[in-house]
């Protein structure tokens, strides 16, 4: 199975907190993968990670009520093998997240999302 097949069998969240951003990506996402999951915040895609267990995390670093960092960090406490991929705007040593599998720089251009995607799946399938 390639892993753009893998893909359609999998759970994917998406943490954002600007609207325009999580539907436009939303959107597209929830084309390419099995189950789309939406989070508005840190803390709503946490309580979402633990509820869900998604096989996927793809998030924002600098958002209201919990940032990305904080959610990854927790989310890493609880489960290292999920791969998470952080989009943010900066690119700068502040905003590196160590614990993050990969860091895609905003805007977001999907073909470069999937491609990432797609490459921590395989990844993680060579790892197996």
């Amino acid at each position: 199975m390639t892993p753009l097949e893998q893909l359609k069998n999998m759970t994917l969240l998406y943490v954002e907190d600007e609207d325009v951003a999580r539907m436009a990506v939303g959107a597209f996402l929830r084309r390419q993968v099995g189950t789309l999951l939406l989070a508005m915040n840190g803390q709503d895609g946490l309580e979402q990670f633990q509820a869900h267990h998604p096989d996927i995390v793809v998030t924002d670093l600098e958002m209201p009520v919990m940032n990305g960092m904080q959610m990854v960090h927790s989310i890493r406490e609880m489960d290292n093998g999920t791969p998470i991929i952080i989009t943010t705007a900066y690119d700068d040593e502040a905003h590196a997240c160590p614990e993050a599998d990969r860091i895609i720089i905003k805007p977001v251009m999907f073909n470069e999302l999937l491609a990432t995607i797609l490459d921590c799946i395989a990844e993680r399938a060579g790892a197996v």
